[in-house]
């Protein structure tokens, strides 16, 4: 297993400190989704232990991608389903903005420079795989093409 640098510590850190000194985010993560995509409510919205278990499996595959027990291209599986949803490829995008900025929010002063850069590169590390695989599905979907 990969050695942990200072920016996985760091969002496994902001995670842990959210759940002790804030609570639960599941709730303030969709609030914050269905703003932006109202449309996405009726898709996503369920009852309250369906969003925390749908999110709680979100918030591992981050804490798995922090601490390197999966790489990205094998914590990505989930994308067929949502695009069979009809989810966008903004919508899978932005989820995980807003659960970085939920988190930064929570936290107030105590987010740190450190949880900055470490959210900042496994979102970085996460978007190739995750656009990689909504291309190919993508592709997959529209079926093959004509050739003149």
């Amino acid at each position: 297993m990969q050695q942990l640098d200072t920016g996985d510590t760091a969002v496994l850190s902001s995670l842990e400190l959210y759940g002790e000194h804030v609570g639960e985010p599941t709730a303030a993560i969709y609030q914050r989704f269905f703003a932006k995509y109202p449309e996405a409510e009726e898709m996503f919205a369920h009852d309250r232990p369906t969003e925390e278990r749908m999110m709680s499996s979100v918030l591992m595959m981050i804490s798995d991608l922090a601490d390197h027990t999966t790489s990205a291209q094998h914590s990505i599986f989930w994308i067929t389903d949502h695009l069979a949803w009809d989810v966008s490829r903004d919508m899978m995008f932005d989820m995980f903005e807003m659960i970085r900025d939920t988190i930064r929010d929570g936290l107030g002063g105590e987010w740190t420079a450190d949880m900055d850069a470490g959210w900042h590169d496994l979102l970085d590390h996460l978007k190739p795989a995750m656009d990689q695989q909504i291309a190919e599905l993508e592709g997959y979907r529209s079926g093959p093409q004509a050739v003149s």
